[in-house]
């Protein structure tokens, strides 16, 4: 991350699921299991996007883009 900053490139990487992210997306999550639950088990996607920093490996905040099925 801090090389694709220094040269000005934008960048994706994908983030491991963990306790705080769950927390910031447990409305989504909810919402997702039950919209499945009414479609026979069928995966239901929805999508958040927050402004997040990890607590000391970051230099600063970044969007995030939340995936959730």
């Amino acid at each position: 991350m801090a090389c694709c900053e220094s040269h000005d490139v934008d960048y994706l990487f994908g983030l491991a699921r963990n306790v705080r992210l769950e927390k910031k997306i447990a409305v989504e999550l909810a919402e997702a299991k039950a919209a499945s639950a009414t479609h026979d088990g069928a995966a239901v996607r929805r999508f958040k996007d927050f402004m997040w920093h990890t607590r000391n490996s970051w230099s600063c905040e970044l969007r995030v883009v939340a995936d959730i099925m």
